[in-house]
């Protein structure tokens, strides 16, 4: 039976960025190694993003804030919550209040 892999779609979104020369140097250091010792080449760019990957998914902190923010209720913004309110003024019909 041949087993069917499904493909992921992955959104990905252009960054530029500047680093440092010494980061540089380190990265394509570790690129250098990682193909003498598996064979296989790896982009500068690939190589960057799986490190940021593998960090974040370690810092249990920020996984744990990043799932409590992605499960709380998304609140809409609407005209009423964007305006400014006078001091007196009823939201919802704009009269001025008299208590």
């Amino acid at each position: 039976m041949r087993i069917r892999v499904p493909r992921m779609t992955i959104k990905t979104i252009p960054v530029t960025c500047r680093l440092d020369a010494d980061l540089y140097a380190d990265l394509e250091a570790y690129a250098a190694a990682y193909e003498a010792q598996y064979g296989e080449a790896i982009p500068l760019a690939v190589l960057m993003t799986t490190i940021i990957r593998d960090y974040l998914q370690k810092d249990q902190a920020c996984m744990r804030q990043r799932r409590q923010a992605d499960a709380a209720p998304q609140t809409r913004v609407t005209r009423d919550s964007t305006t400014r309110q006078l001091p007196g003024q009823d939201r919802h019909d704009g009269a001025f209040s008299t208590s």
